[in-house]
C-alpha cells in the first residue's frame, strides 16, 4: 500500500474510532513513515551518537534487508493454507506473505496492548501491506517471478512494479490458481480497512457496530469505484472532505535534527512510490550514499522521530520473534 492508505485512511480510521485528532496523527504519520524511511542516520545527540533503522530499502543485493526491513515491516511470513495463495505449481513457502495471519494478527494485538501509538501505527503498516503484499515474500527468490527474464529482481512485489499498492488497480497474478489468478486491490483494501477499524475501535474502547457504515462511506464515498481520478487528485479530494493534516515525509525529521544540505535529499524522501532499485543498487554499491551524521536539535529524546525509532526497533524485534521458527524451515 502506499500514502493513500497508510497515512489518510488510517488517519480516518482512527479518528471515526474516536481517537483523539493529535493521536490519530501519531499513529497515521508512524504508519506511513514507515515506507519514507529509507536512510539510517547517525545522530550526535551531545551526549553520544544515536543510530536510527532503516524500515524500507531497495538493497536487494545484501543479505541482511530480508530479515531485518522487508520481513518485520512489509511481507510479514503468513499462512499457508490460506485457499487465496493456492498457485499453479502447488509449491509451498514458509515465508510467503497471507493476509490477516495469526503471526501478524500477533503482532498487531501485541504492539495494541503497549498503548504505544507509534508502535501502533507501526503494527498497522505491517498488518495492512499483508493484504496489498499477499503472495509475495520478503526474500529475493524464484518464488516472487512474475515473468521469466525480467531484469528487475524477483524480490518482494518488485516485478509487479507500484501495482500492488494501488487502491484502485485490477490485475492478474499469472502464479495463482484462485480466480484465475485476477486481483482486485480495492476489495483488498476493503477488507483491509474493516478489520483495521475493529481493531482502532477495540483499542480506543469503543463499539465497531458501526463498522460497516464507515467502510462503506469511506470506500463510496471518498474513493468512489470508476472515477478516473489520479491518487493525488484522490488525496486533495481526501483533505479537503476530512480536513486530515497532509503529510510532510520531512515534518518529524526537520522537528529533531539539523539537515545536512546533501544532493540526494530531495529523492532519498521519495520513499517506496517510486521504482528506485536501480539507482540506489548504483548509489549503495559506489558507496556514494552512507549513514549520514546529523546533529540533533534540543529536546531530541523529546522527539517524535526519537519516540518512533525506539518504537521501530521494538517492533522489529517483536517481529523476528514471532516468524524465527518459519524460518528454520527453510
Amino acid at each position: 500500500m502506499n500514502v493513500e492508505f497508510h497515512y489518510y485512511i488510517i488517519h480516518y480510521l482512527a479518528q471515526r474510532a474516536g481517537i483523539p485528532e493529535n493521536q490519530a496523527q501519531i499513529i497515521a504519520y508512524s504508519s506511513q513513515y514507515v515506507d519514507s524511511n529509507i536512510v539510517a542516520y547517525a545522530i550526535d545527540t551531545g551526549k553520544g551518537i544515536y543510530n536510527t533503522i532503516v524500515t524500507q530499502n531497495y538493497g536487494w543485493w545484501d543479505d541482511s534487508f530480508p530479515n531485518e526491513v522487508y520481513l518485520p515491516f512489509h511481507f510479514f511470513p503468513g499462512n499457508n493454507d490460506d485457499h487465496s495463495c493456492l498457485r499453479s505449481d502447488g509449491k509451498r513457502n514458509p515465508l510467503n506473505c497471507t493476509p490477516n495471519s495469526p503471526g501478524v494478527k500477533e503482532l498487531l494485538i501485541g504492539a495494541l496492548k503497549t498503548r504505544d501509538l507509534y508502535r501502533v501505527g507501526l503494527a498497522l503498516h505491517t498488518f495492512a501491506d499483508s493484504w496489498a503484499h499477499q503472495n509475495f515474500s520478503g526474500a529475493l527468490e524464484n518464488w516472487n517471478t512474475l515473468s521469466e527474464g525480467s531484469p528487475i529482481p524477483s524480490i518482494g512485489h518488485a516485478q509487479a512494479l507500484k501495482t500492488p499498492d494501488d487502491i484502485t488497480a485490477n490485475w492478474t497474478d499469472p502464479r495463482l490458481i484462485a480466480a484465475g489468478g485476477r486481483i482486485n486491490n480495492r476489495e483488498r483494501f476493503f477488507q483491509a480497512a474493516r478489520k483495521i477499524y475493529k481493531y482502532l475501535c477495540v483499542f480506543n474502547r469503543k463499539s465497531f457496530d458501526d463498522a460497516e457504515l464507515v467502510i462503506r462511506e469511506l470506500f463510496a464515498g471518498m474513493i468512489p469505484p470508476e472515477s478516473g481520478k489520479g491518487i493525488e487528485e484522490r488525496i486533495l479530494d481526501f483533505i479537503i472532505e476530512t480536513n486530515i493534516q497532509v503529510y510532510d515525509r520531512k515534518e518529524w525529521l526537520q522537528e529533531a535534527v539539523h539537515i545536512n544540505k546533501d544532493p540526494f535529499d530531495e529523492e532519498l524522501f521519495t520513499g517506496y512510490d517510486k521504482l528506485l532499485w536501480l539507482r540506489d543498487a548504483l548509489l549503495y554499491r559506489t558507496a556514494l550514499l552512507k549513514r549520514n551524521h546529523l546533529p540533533a536539535k534540543n529536546k531530541f529524546y523529546q522527539s517524535h522521530l526519537f519516540y518512533w525509532n525506539e518504537a521501530a526497533q521494538s517492533h522489529l524485534q517483536a517481529a523476528q520473534e514471532i516468524y524465527r521458527p518459519l524460518l528454520l524451515k527453510r
